[in-house]
């Protein structure tokens, strides 16, 4: 599936991360990375885009469907889903600095 658009999100660190943005019923692969269930950018607020939740899996195709802040995150507004492919070793690393510039509703 392609991507509905790109944004990033730059962390406490100061490096940016790039993200692909889809539809939160979007069907992926099983890949290993970084995500976010975000709300879209809201154009009379001047804002971008707006992490609920964020955090990391191994499988992130077969983990997005089921994960236990989904709902919670719907409840908060988030109408996206953003993804940020990574490897095992830096998944946890790049979601924590994403999480001391993000401070999100359902973490």
């Amino acid at each position: 599936m392609e991507p509905l658009a790109m944004t990033s999100f730059t962390g406490a660190s100061g490096k940016a991360y790039t993200f692909a943005v889809y539809p939160l019923d979007a069907t992926l692969a099983d890949f290993s990375g970084v995500f976010m269930f975000a709300r879209k950018p809201q154009a009379v607020l001047n804002t971008g885009y707006s992490p609920m939740f964020i955090g990391h899996s191994a499988e992130l195709g077969s983990h997005l469907g089921r994960h236990d802040k989904r709902a919670a995150a719907l409840g908060q507004g988030a109408d996206c889903l953003c993804v940020h492919p990574a490897d095992a070793e830096e998944r946890a690393t790049i979601a924590d600095d994403l999480l001391k510039s993000h401070p999100t509703p359902c973490n």
